[in-house]
Parts: structure tokens; C-alpha cells; sequence
């Protein structure tokens, strides 16, 4: 008596445990490379009955009928779980489950696998398995599989792998990322494996080209970090043009040794806004540089020679590099602005490979190995902050003397030039000037503590989402964990007892959600770069992210869109800005003023175009505007809320400046509440209608 199992199990490992097509392949491509092969061709083929198949060829070391029974075809257990390297070229391998390529062995109907093995020249082993008739088996011991020897066709060793009548299309969006894995996978930017995965398929070309262009002499900054065998770390920061800049011990970065494997961290920082002069005397442009890091861009993680999923795809920032750099724009690099490689060899196995294959189990080892990195990047903009503040410090004191050596040249002129009975009424003149220019500056440097307050709240707010979304995902798993508990303690009573409570806590979960969304989302890097803003889509963003507040304090809200499709000059955030204070401050007027309306609470949105200009209208059914005039309600500090920063209508007023229009109030509008107009000047070609 044994376990027997069922072919369903077939579709669990395979389908299920590895969804993504394209995941499956390049797990293929990686069993070429256990194999030691110096190069790996995925070939996508159609014939004309509209079938469909992909072929995984190499040059490795092949298989005999042994290595096949016992190896390739035992699933859940590798040969490379014994972690012996390799018997050609000594590659420590980098699978430990032997499921991946059950995936793609899975997405066909049939497979046919050929293989001559290096030690048999003459011979080639083939095998066939036919899905279907697994699948209508009992169980899968019931279906033998046959390994048929024959003789070799001569072509060499190596392991021919034909997945044939493919269940789904490869699509475009799965084949380029299929192209972008493929090329990224053995480290082209420092490929010493001897080993060089193909795709035969559209965009390959164009798609290897761009990643091998290489930019990384052109990079602002290089940073290399090195972490040894017993945890210390060294890291040093040089220029474009190989100048050391800074350079550090691990005390500097760490209080005490990483645990984890050793590892070499190298980024290469690009700055995109102000060196295009640079890239033009070598005959490249900003654009080319951002095409460039669009799809090599980010932190990569490579083990044993290569690519390990997600780390370095694009929304899987496992550096949170973005987070830093909305806290300190000037000194982080994003991951649309550098590109970066960590790289572990792990002989002893530390890192654990998840079982879909996607990224590591986070460890305590894998975590002392981001904190590593992270720590490197820290450094850097520590060095990079001190760089700058030196900078900002001798144009102050530049600026200082230069406003010195002016005046002191002018009283010289003054007293030269100036008959002796008009030098009092000159000099008046001057000390008015004086006076009216240190008002000026009095003002600006109040401003600028506004907005230093501003921008301290918008990166405690960052942080707090960023940080608050692990609580949130554990208190929702724990939820479904005590859900099925209750059903099952209470049997029918659940309903009665828990429901209710369980699902009054999903309901604020999901608040807390798309309070950690709104602030992350607004924070955005991309949405301050200027341009020309669409209207339209940017008030159905914000209505979409600020939906879920509006329903729970019961407003509904409208917005009536003129013909066109307006567009203005300026950054998606200044109009973020203009709408998110609207908003706050009709959510407010309902919910914390008292005598507000409970019931048919409205907010509207209307977008008018007359002449050149926009007309942006943002009304409300509130109490309207009481207790402050509408001239001072712009004033910083100005507001009828007990515990209201004033702050929301100054940013208004500053945001639509910027934008070159101007804001108005209505102390009671259209709708009885209040009401605001934003007047700002049409971009031209926004302002026919649409077709």
C-alpha cells in the first residue's frame, strides 16, 4: 500500500502554483543552465492547422534514461537539492524543487523531449507525454511513460524541449515580459557565466538592443557596496567621471554585522532633469536614457549568476527607493532614475527560494541582505544631503557678499556721481527700497516654513500609509482566519454572533486602505513633472480616490464636464492640490460644522471653457462660507475649524498661481454652500470639440 494521487495534482503544481506563461519558460531556461549549457534558444512556432507550440534548446550536457527516470521526471525533489556544482563548468544551481518545469511542461497539451547526453555522443533519449491522456487516468501512476533510445542526429549534445498545442495564447503583453526576463536573466551588464538565453520572436531584437545599449558610463553617480562572508560592508560613492566622492567603513553603515550571505550591491543614479546638455555632446538624448531605464530600470537580485523574480520589475520597488525619494526628492534616486544589481553567490543555501518561484521567503537572512542595500542607499543620500546643503550654504554666503560688494559699489557711485543737495533723497529712496525688498523676504521665508510644515505632514503621511499597509494586510488575513474558525466552532451560529462584528472591521480595514492609497497616490513623483494636464481625467482621479470618503460622510458627487477637453500647462499635482483641499474642506463642512445638512449632501464639479480660458467651478449644498470673510479665508492660519491648520486654501491660491490663473469665493454659491472659481488660461489645442 502506497500514496497514489490524482491528475488534478498535475494541474495544482503546474497551472495553479505557477499562473504566469511566461514564468514556466524561463524556468525551463534555468534547467539549461543547471545543465551547463553556454546557450539557451525558447522558440515560438504556429502551424497552419493554427496550433501552437514553443521549443527550450540547448547545448548542455543532456540526459541518459537514468537521469530522466530519476531527475526529470520526479517531481517535487531535484537532483540539485544535493547542491553539488556542476560537473562541467562548476555553476552552483539555482533550483531546489524541481516544480518550475512543470509549469511550462503543463501549458501544452503534449510535450516531446530529445536529448543526447555529452557521455553517449551517438545516442539521443526521446520521450513523450500526452496530457490528455494523463488527465483521464485514475491516477497518473496508471499512465507508463517510455524513454525510447535511438540514434543521435549527430547535432551535438544538448536537450530539445517542444511544448506543443498550447492551451492559451502567448500574448503581446506576456511576450515582451517573456523578451525582458530572457535578456535580463544572466546579467547583461556583467555577464561572466558563459551562458546567453534566446528568444526567436517579434520585439526580441529591438527589446536586446535597448538593454544591451548601456548607458552606465553616463550615470551622475556609481555606488558599490561590498558585504564579506562575516557581514561587514564597505561602500563608495564616485562621480561621472570615476572621481571617488566618499567612501566608508561598515561602522558607518551598520552598528553591528549583517546576517546574511555576502554580496555586492552596484547602482548606477542618472539625473534626467538637468543633464541634457551632457548627453548631447555624445549624441544621446533624455529620451533615449529614460526608454533605456523603462525597461532595465530598478534594483535587481541575481543568485548564483541569475535574475531572481520580482525584485527589479516595475511596481516591486523591494528597496521602497520611491518612498525615500518622495521624503527627499533631491537625493534619492527612484527606480525610474538608476539602475542597480545586488549579487549573492549563497553556497551555504542561506536564501530560500519561494515555491512559485517569485522572489525569496523573507527571512531573517533575506532581510539583513535588504537592509544592506537599503543602508548603502541611505549613505548615499546622507552624503549626497551634505553635498548639497554645502552647496546651498556658499550660495547664500556667494549671494551675500555679491548683495555687499553691489551696494557698496552704488553708495560709491552715488557719491561720486550724485550732486551733494540730492544724496538725502537718493538715499531715502534706497532705504524705502531696502525696506519694501526685506518685507519681500520676511514673506518668502514665512512661506517657506508653510511649505517646509507641508512637506513634513506629506512625508509622515507617506511613511504612515507605507507602514500602516503591513498592519492592514495582517489585520485582513487574521480576519479570514477567525472567520473560518467561527464557522466552524459555531457551526450555524455564526451568522448570529460574528458576522456582523467581522464584517464592520473588513468595512473600516478597507478605510484604512484608501487612506494609505490617497496619501501614496497623491505623493506621486511623476504627477510634479509639468506639461500639458488633462482636466477632465485628473478630477475623475481624484473623485475615484477620494469615493470612499464621500460615501461615508454621505455626499454625492457630480461632475458636469464641458464639451471639450480641457487642458492646462502646468503638473497633474497642482491640480491634485486645487481639488483635494476642495474636497477636504466640503467633507469637513459637512461633518464638523454644527447645523450641517444630514441628508442630500452634494458636491459639484463643473468645467466651463469661454474664450481661452477654463472656468473650473467646485460647489457645495453646506452652510456655506460663515464666520470668516471670503478675502481672508486665502490668509495662512485663517480658519473656523477649532483644530484646521488654515493651510488648505493658501496651497489653492499658491497651486492655481502656479497654473497662471487665479481663484475666487463665493460665500454662498449656486448650491447654498460655498462655492469656488478657478480661472486659469487654456493650453490652444484644448480648446475645440471633441470628435
Amino acid at each position: 500500500m502506497h500514496f497514489r494521487f490524482s491528475p488534478e495534482v498535475l494541474s495544482r503544481l503546474g497551472e495553479e502554483l505557477i499562473p504566469n506563461p511566461e514564468q514556466g519558460i524561463i524556468e525551463l531556461v534555468k534547467n539549461s543552465y543547471d545543465a551547463d549549457a553556454t546557450w539557451c534558444r525558447v522558440e515560438l512556432r504556429e502551424r497552419e492547422t493554427g496550433s501552437r507550440s514553443f521549443l527550450v534548446i540547448d547545448d548542455g550536457l543532456g540526459m541518459d534514461a537514468d537521469a530522466i527516470s530519476n531527475g526529470w521526471l520526479v517531481i517535487g525533489r531535484s537532483g540539485k537539492a544535493t547542491r553539488q556544482p556542476t560537473r562541467k563548468f562548476n555553476r552552483l544551481p539555482v533550483g531546489d524543487k524541481g516544480l518550475g518545469r512543470l509549469s511550462a511542461l503543463r501549458q501544452g497539451r503534449k510535450v516531446v523531449l530529445e536529448t543526447t547526453p555529452d557521455r553517449e555522443p551517438n545516442a539521443l533519449y526521446a520521450l513523450e507525454i500526452d496530457w490528455d491522456r494523463l488527465q483521464r487516468a485514475s491516477t497518473v501512476e496508471d499512465v507508463e511513460l517510455n524513454v525510447k533510445k535511438q540514434v543521435s542526429n549527430g547535432e551535438g549534445h544538448g536537450t530539445k524541449i517542444a511544448v506543443e498545442d498550447l492551451r492559451s495564447e502567448l500574448g503581446r503583453v506576456a511576450l515582451k515580459r517573456l523578451a525582458r526576463e530572457m535578456l535580463l536573466l544572466a546579467d547583461p551588464f556583467g555577464n561572466n557565466l558563459g551562458f546567453r538565453p534566446v528568444l526567436v520572436a517579434p520585439d526580441f531584437t529591438e527589446l536586446e538592443k535597448r538593454v544591451q545599449q548601456g548607458y552606465r558610463e553616463d550615470a551622475e553617480y556609481y555606488l558599490h557596496a561590498r558585504l564579506d562572508d562575516n557581514g561587514h560592508a564597505t561602500v563608495q560613492l564616485q562621480d561621472w567621471k570615476g572621481k571617488v566622492l566618499s567612501s566608508a567603513a561598515h561602522e558607518e553603515l551598520s552598528s553591528e554585522p549583517y546576517r546574511t550571505v555576502a554580496a555586492r550591491f552596484e547602482l548606477w543614479v542618472f539625473i534626467l532633469s538637468n543633464k541634457a546638455n551632457a548627453f548631447s555632446a555624445k549624441n544621446i538624448t533624455v529620451e533615449e536614457v529614460r526608454n533605456w531605464l523603462s525597461v532595465v530600470g530598478g534594483v535587481h537580485l541575481y543568485h548564483r549568476g541569475l535574475r531572481v523574480r520580482p525584485y527589479g520589475d516595475e511596481g516591486h520597488d523591494w528597496l521602497e527607493m520611491n518612498l525615500a525619494r518622495v521624503r527627499s526628492p533631491e537625493v534619492r534616486p527612484s527606480t525610474n532614475t538608476s539602475i542597480g544589481r545586488v549579487v549573492v553567490e549563497d553556497p551555504g543555501d542561506v536564501l530560500i527560494q519561494k515555491t512559485d518561484r517569485t522572489g525569496f521567503v523573507e527571512t531573517d537572512a533575506f532581510l539583513e541582505l535588504r537592509r544592506f542595500a537599503s543602508d548603502a542607499l541611505r549613505w548615499m543620500a546622507d552624503h549626497r544631503l551634505r553635498e548639497a546643503e554645502e552647496r546651498r550654504k556658499h550660495e547664500r554666503e556667494t549671494a551675500r557678499r555679491s548683495t555687499e560688494q553691489a551696494k557698496s559699489e552704488f553708495n560709491k557711485v552715488v557719491h561720486e556721481s550724485v550732486p551733494k543737495q540730492e544724496r538725502p533723497r537718493v538715499k531715502k529712496a534706497i532705504e524705502s527700497y531696502e525696506k519694501a525688498r526685506d518685507r519681500e523676504s520676511d514673506t518668502l521665508r514665512k512661506d517657506l516654513q508653510l511649505y517646509r510644515s507641508v512637506a513634513t505632514t506629506g512625508a509622515v503621511s507617506a511613511r504612515f500609509a507605507h507602514e500602516s499597509g503591513k498592519t492592514i494586510t495582517r489585520i485582513g488575513t487574521l480576519m479570514n482566519t477567525i472567520e473560518k474558525k467561527g464557522r466552524e466552532l459555531l457551526d450555524g451560529n455564526y451568522d448570529e454572533f460574528l458576522k456582523k462584528p467581522v464584517n464592520l472591521i473588513r468595512k473600516s480595514v478597507a478605510t484604512m486602505e484608501n487612506y494609505a492609497s490617497l496619501s501614496l497616490r497623491l505623493l506621486r513623483q511623476s504627477k510634479r513633472r509639468s506639461g500639458a494636464v488633462d482636466v477632465h481625467g485628473v478630477i475623475d482621479e481624484m473623485l475615484e480616490l477620494f469615493g470612499p470618503f464621500l460615501s461615508e460622510a454621505k455626499i454625492e458627487a457630480k461632475v458636469e464636464k464641458a464639451d471639450t477637453d480641457p487642458r492646462v500647462f502646468g503638473s497633474v499635482a497642482l491640480l491634485d492640490a486645487v481639488l483635494a483641499n476642495f474636497l477636504i474642506n466640503s467633507i469637513n463642512a459637512f461633518t464638523r460644522v454644527d447645523g450641517a445638512r444630514l441628508e442630500d449632501r452634494k458636491v459639484v464639479i463643473r468645467t466651463e471653457i469661454t474664450s481661452d480660458r477654463l472656468l473650473l467651478r467646485f460647489m457645495d449644498n453646506g452652510l456655506g462660507i460663515i464666520n470668516i470673510g471670503t478675502d481672508e479665508i486665502w490668509l495662512p492660519g485663517r480658519t473656523t475649524l477649532e483644530d484646521g491648520t488654515g493651510l488648505g486654501l493658501v496651497i489653492v491660491k499658491d497651486s492655481v498661481a502656479d497654473l497662471g490663473g487665479e481663484a475666487t469665493a463665493v460665500a454662498h454659491g449656486e448650491l447654498g454652500g460655498a462655492e469656488f472659481i478657478v480661472n486659469t488660461p487654456l493650453l490652444p489645442y484644448s480648446q475645440g470639440s471633441r470628435e
